[in-house]
């Protein structure tokens, strides 16, 4: 089993995790761990900047954001408006994380 971690994990059916870790059994998702938004070191867990999303949100012709949009609403709407995470992860970095809000900069690459 994989284990990957980082500063947030946003994914579907689950709630916003922060330095939490995602165990992965291949490419579908077992567990995500809260661990109380304290993150130690653990051997095995591979560390990525940003925040774990689903990997369909890279359908950029289909999910769009604007700089100062809310992140946490953004993808709760995305994750509503489908059944299910699909496989794989995404990696949304370069957002204001204080504010919780798209930036100019933001991009989003896939994981796994």
């Amino acid at each position: 089993m994989r284990k990957i971690a980082s500063n947030y994990i946003f994914l579907p059916d689950y709630p916003l995790v922060k330095y939490g870790y995602v165990v992965l059994e291949g490419r579908e998702v077992k567990e995500v761990v809260d661990t109380g938004g304290v993150m130690r070191e653990t051997a095995g867990v591979e560390f990525y900047g940003g925040m774990i999303v689903a990997s369909f949100l890279l359908e950029r012709e289909r999910y769009r954001w604007r700089a100062g949009d809310s992140l946490l609403s953004f993808l709760t709407e995305c994750y509503r408006c489908r059944e299910g995470a699909g496989e794989g992860l995404a990696l949304l970095q370069g957002a204001d994380w204080q504010r919780m809000v798209f930036r100019e900069e933001t991009v989003i690459e896939r994981l796994l």
